[in-house]
Protein backbone atom coordinates (compact mmCIF):
# COMPACT_ATOMS: atom_id res chain seq x y z
CA UNK A 1 0.00 0.00 0.00
CA UNK A 2 1.34 3.17 -1.09
CA UNK A 3 -1.26 5.69 0.61
CA UNK A 4 -1.15 8.05 3.45
CA UNK A 5 -3.93 9.74 5.22
CA UNK A 6 -3.43 13.03 6.51
CA UNK A 7 -5.45 12.76 9.53
CA UNK A 8 -5.88 10.80 12.18
CA UNK A 9 -9.88 10.75 12.18
CA UNK A 10 -10.58 6.90 13.55
CA UNK A 11 -13.40 7.46 11.01
CA UNK A 12 -11.57 8.11 8.10
CA UNK A 13 -9.20 5.19 9.24
CA UNK A 14 -11.85 2.28 9.81
CA UNK A 15 -13.41 3.67 5.97
CA UNK A 16 -10.46 2.90 4.60
CA UNK A 17 -9.58 -0.42 6.67
CA UNK A 18 -13.24 -1.76 5.76
CA UNK A 19 -12.30 -1.39 1.91
CA UNK A 20 -9.02 -3.00 2.81
CA UNK A 21 -6.87 -0.23 2.93
CA UNK A 22 -4.08 0.06 5.55
CA UNK A 23 -2.72 3.95 5.43
CA UNK A 24 0.09 5.20 6.65
CA UNK A 25 -1.21 7.86 9.26
CA UNK A 26 0.67 10.99 8.94
CA UNK A 27 -1.57 13.49 10.20
CA UNK A 28 -0.61 17.27 9.72
CA UNK A 29 -0.92 20.62 11.32
CA UNK A 30 -2.84 23.14 8.76
CA UNK A 31 -4.18 26.34 9.48
CA UNK A 32 -8.42 25.80 9.31
CA UNK A 33 -9.56 29.44 9.85
CA UNK A 34 -11.96 30.69 6.98
CA UNK A 35 -12.50 33.82 5.12
CA UNK A 36 -15.56 34.90 6.17
CA UNK A 37 -18.62 34.16 3.88
CA UNK A 38 -16.71 31.16 2.04
CA UNK A 39 -19.50 28.50 1.50
CA UNK A 40 -19.63 24.94 1.89
CA UNK A 41 -17.52 23.01 -0.51
CA UNK A 42 -15.06 25.64 -1.00
CA UNK A 43 -14.58 25.76 2.74
CA UNK A 44 -14.10 21.93 2.66
CA UNK A 45 -11.95 21.65 -0.11
CA UNK A 46 -9.45 24.60 1.02
CA UNK A 47 -9.27 22.74 4.37
CA UNK A 48 -8.14 19.50 2.81
CA UNK A 49 -6.38 20.94 0.13
CA UNK A 50 -4.53 22.49 3.35
CA UNK A 51 -4.26 19.30 5.08
CA UNK A 52 -3.15 17.17 2.51
CA UNK A 53 -0.43 19.87 1.38
CA UNK A 54 0.85 20.58 4.78
CA UNK A 55 1.23 16.62 5.03
CA UNK A 56 3.26 16.69 1.31
CA UNK A 57 5.75 19.10 2.48
CA UNK A 58 6.68 17.43 5.83
CA UNK A 59 6.86 14.12 4.16
CA UNK A 60 7.33 14.00 0.14
CA UNK A 61 10.89 13.00 0.43
CA UNK A 62 10.41 9.78 2.27
CA UNK A 63 7.88 8.47 0.70
CA UNK A 64 8.18 8.40 -3.00
CA UNK A 65 5.41 6.66 -5.42
CA UNK A 66 2.85 7.65 -2.80
CA UNK A 67 -0.35 9.31 -2.27
CA UNK A 68 -1.46 11.80 0.53
CA UNK A 69 -5.43 11.96 1.50
CA UNK A 70 -6.55 14.83 2.80
CA UNK A 71 -10.59 15.64 3.76
CA UNK A 72 -12.37 17.78 5.98
CA UNK A 73 -16.17 17.58 6.56
CA UNK A 74 -19.15 19.92 7.97
CA UNK A 75 -22.18 19.87 8.47
CA UNK A 76 -24.67 22.86 6.42
CA UNK A 77 -27.25 24.69 7.41
CA UNK A 78 -27.47 28.05 7.13
CA UNK A 79 -23.75 28.19 8.00
CA UNK A 80 -21.09 26.27 8.49
CA UNK A 81 -21.17 23.76 11.51
CA UNK A 82 -17.83 22.22 12.40
CA UNK A 83 -16.92 20.58 15.79
CA UNK A 84 -18.97 22.10 18.99
CA UNK A 85 -16.72 24.06 21.13
CA UNK A 86 -18.96 22.61 24.61
CA UNK A 87 -22.38 21.29 25.55
CA UNK A 88 -23.98 24.47 24.88
CA UNK A 89 -22.64 24.77 20.76
CA UNK A 90 -23.78 20.93 20.52
CA UNK A 91 -27.01 21.95 21.77
CA UNK A 92 -26.97 24.50 19.26
CA UNK A 93 -26.26 22.77 16.52
CA UNK A 94 -28.55 19.89 17.39
CA UNK A 95 -31.68 21.86 17.94
CA UNK A 96 -30.97 23.77 14.65
CA UNK A 97 -30.80 20.81 12.54
CA UNK A 98 -33.69 18.81 14.43
CA UNK A 99 -36.66 17.83 11.96
CA UNK A 100 -35.17 19.75 9.16
CA UNK A 101 -32.82 18.46 6.35
CA UNK A 102 -29.33 19.96 6.19
CA UNK A 103 -26.72 18.75 4.25
CA UNK A 104 -22.72 17.01 5.19
CA UNK A 105 -20.51 18.06 2.64
CA UNK A 106 -16.81 16.35 3.02
CA UNK A 107 -13.84 17.90 1.00
CA UNK A 108 -11.01 15.78 -0.26
CA UNK A 109 -7.41 16.07 -1.73
CA UNK A 110 -5.44 13.78 -3.04
CA UNK A 111 -1.50 14.58 -3.67
CA UNK A 112 1.07 12.44 -5.52
CA UNK A 113 4.43 12.72 -3.67
CA UNK A 114 6.29 12.27 -6.73
CA UNK A 115 4.97 15.22 -8.48
CA UNK A 116 3.12 17.28 -5.80
CA UNK A 117 -0.03 17.31 -8.55
CA UNK A 118 -3.22 17.58 -6.37
CA UNK A 119 -6.86 16.66 -7.25
CA UNK A 120 -9.31 18.15 -5.00
CA UNK A 121 -13.17 17.43 -4.79
CA UNK A 122 -15.95 17.60 -2.64
CA UNK A 123 -19.01 15.45 -1.80
CA UNK A 124 -22.69 16.30 -0.62
CA UNK A 125 -25.09 14.44 0.95
CA UNK A 126 -28.58 14.93 2.25
CA UNK A 127 -29.20 13.83 5.45
CA UNK A 128 -32.54 14.20 7.11
CA UNK A 129 -33.16 14.61 11.11
CA UNK A 130 -36.11 13.57 12.90
CA UNK A 131 -37.87 15.54 15.11
CA UNK A 132 -36.53 14.50 18.33
CA UNK A 133 -37.07 16.63 21.87
CA UNK A 134 -35.03 18.77 24.03
CA UNK A 135 -34.49 15.71 26.66
CA UNK A 136 -32.91 13.47 23.41
CA UNK A 137 -30.26 16.66 22.84
CA UNK A 138 -29.74 17.08 26.15
CA UNK A 139 -29.08 13.02 26.53
CA UNK A 140 -27.17 13.18 23.50
CA UNK A 141 -24.45 15.82 24.47
CA UNK A 142 -23.97 14.37 27.85
CA UNK A 143 -22.08 11.18 26.46
CA UNK A 144 -18.53 11.61 24.24
CA UNK A 145 -20.19 10.98 21.25
CA UNK A 146 -20.82 14.32 20.15
CA UNK A 147 -17.43 16.28 20.63
CA UNK A 148 -15.24 15.43 17.94
CA UNK A 149 -18.10 15.77 15.29
CA UNK A 150 -18.85 17.86 12.61
CA UNK A 151 -22.16 18.84 13.84
CA UNK A 152 -22.23 16.88 17.17
CA UNK A 153 -23.23 13.95 15.97
CA UNK A 154 -22.14 10.62 14.17
CA UNK A 155 -24.67 8.83 12.26
CA UNK A 156 -22.84 5.64 13.08
CA UNK A 157 -23.14 5.92 16.34
CA UNK A 158 -26.42 6.64 19.13
CA UNK A 159 -27.26 9.57 17.30
CA UNK A 160 -28.28 7.50 13.72
CA UNK A 161 -31.67 7.03 15.42
CA UNK A 162 -32.35 10.52 15.23
CA UNK A 163 -32.07 10.07 11.47
CA UNK A 164 -34.68 9.62 8.94
CA UNK A 165 -33.19 9.00 5.99
CA UNK A 166 -30.30 10.42 3.81
CA UNK A 167 -29.94 11.33 0.00
CA UNK A 168 -26.21 10.59 -1.03
CA UNK A 169 -23.26 8.55 0.52
CA UNK A 170 -23.25 6.77 3.87
CA UNK A 171 -19.43 6.98 4.14
CA UNK A 172 -19.19 10.82 3.30
CA UNK A 173 -21.91 11.67 6.35
CA UNK A 174 -19.05 9.64 8.14
CA UNK A 175 -16.24 11.14 7.02
CA UNK A 176 -14.99 9.94 3.87
CA UNK A 177 -16.74 9.43 0.51
CA UNK A 178 -14.88 6.05 -0.55
CA UNK A 179 -16.82 5.65 -3.89
CA UNK A 180 -15.40 9.08 -4.97
CA UNK A 181 -11.49 7.97 -4.09
CA UNK A 182 -11.22 5.01 -5.38
CA UNK A 183 -10.74 5.68 -9.10
CA UNK A 184 -8.35 8.13 -7.73
CA UNK A 185 -6.37 5.49 -5.73
CA UNK A 186 -6.60 2.62 -7.34
CA UNK A 187 -2.94 2.31 -9.07
CA UNK A 188 -1.72 2.74 -5.33
CA UNK A 189 -3.24 -0.07 -3.96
Amino acid sequence: MKIILASKSPRRIEILRRHGIDALIIPADADETLPEGIGMTDAVEMLAKRKAMACYDAVHEQYPGHLIIGADTIVWKDEIMGKPADADDAYRMLDKIRGTVHYVVTGVAVVETDTGSCSVFSDITEVHCKNYTDADILEYISMEEPYDKAGSYAIQGYFGKHIDRIEGDYENVVGLPYYRIEPLIKDYI
